[in-house]
């Protein structure tokens, strides 16, 4: 298998994890977010999936939407601040999350280690742009663990803090 069409089958699968979540988790905030991110993952699916059918045609990178989800996910992270009543979710909230982390970690990873070996700038460019997408999952995701584990001190925490800054907020 290339790595496009690992890289389509990842995203795929990131597609439906996400998509799987959000069925099943019931905050209103947590579901939009994995809504978003299964969106984020159809946009990088897309994006593969152009560079496949026409290797030479490298617009591709014109599907990919990760500021708006940014934008977006800023929002949700502002109503989920402003809520210090909440409990704790349990360790099956956390378990997801923990899993999108690593996910998304390796996905980094992967897109990263790609790019150092394409010879094409063109395309090592759209591979390092769709890192930095799975960067911004990291951030955002990093965030919601914290907003899983400890809401009621989500306003304060680090990963919230940096998520703002990271986004010029």
């Amino acid at each position: 298998m290339d790595i496009i069409e690992f890289a389509m089958k990842m995203e795929q699968d990131g597609k439906q994890f996400y998509e799987k979540s959000a069925a099943e988790t019931t905050d209103p905030e947590l579901k939009k977010i994995l809504v978003q991110l299964a969106e984020e993952e159809r946009n990088h699916y897309e994006f593969f999936r152009r560079m496949k059918e026409k290797p030479i045609d490298l617009s591709a990178g014109e599907v990919l939407s990760g500021e708006s989800t940014l934008k977006e996910v800023k929002n949700i992270f502002e109503v989920m601040a402003s809520n210090k009543d909440k409990k704790p979710f349990g360790e099956d909230v956390v378990a997801v999350w923990t899993q999108a982390l690593r996910t998304e970690e390796k996905a980094v990873k992967f897109y990263t280690e790609e790019a150092a070996k394409e010879s094409d700038d063109e395309r090592k460019g759209l591979l390092l742009k769709i890192a930095k997408e799975e960067e911004n999952h990291v951030l955002m995701i990093d965030s919601v663990l914290m907003y899983v584990k400890h809401p009621a001190a989500f306003a304060a925490s680090a990963q919230y803090k940096n998520f703002r800054s990271a986004e010029g907020f």
